[in-house]
């Protein structure tokens, strides 16, 4: 007798809670799919950039130096893979610097990606960086 006063006392905020519940539930699965949704378009993105560096749109056709040169400046982005970013524009610039003259157009892209790779560098050790990449990790 005392639960049923209690419950009759208590209907609406009883009935906030339970329309409240569910409703929150579903935000939250929502916000989790979307997040979801981002990280895949990202990973997309990302490894469409790192081919558009590495490959050339047409066999045969010579790469585009303005598009390789949008793509390094681009990779400064995507904080989540800044460590395999280091180390592709560390192996390619290896690569691709031993065959570069002084006047060669391509040094461009080499200083570019120098730039690139200190700039990544400085963000990937600034503490908030790391703290928000903890915590998105976790």
């Amino acid at each position: 007798m005392i639960a049923w006063q209690w419950l009759n006392d208590n209907a609406g905020a009883l009935g906030i809670i339970f329309v409240a519940i569910p409703l929150a539930w579903a935000a939250w699965r929502y916000f989790v799919q979307k997040r979801r949704e981002g990280r895949s378009e990202r990973f997309n993105t990302y490894h469409s950039l790192i081919k558009q560096l590495v490959e050339p749109e047409d066999e045969g056709v010579p790469m585009r130096l303005d598009r390789q040169l949008a793509v390094v400046y681009e990779l400064r982005r995507f904080p989540e893979y800044f460590e395999p970013s280091l180390r592709i524009l560390e192996g390619l610039k290896e690569n691709w610097s031993k065959n570069v003259s002084p006047n060669d157009p391509k040094k461009r892209l080499l200083m570019e990606m120098d730039d690139t790779r200190a700039r990544i560098t400085k963000k990937s050790r600034n503490i908030f960086r790391r703290i928000k990449r903890a915590i998105q990790n976790w």
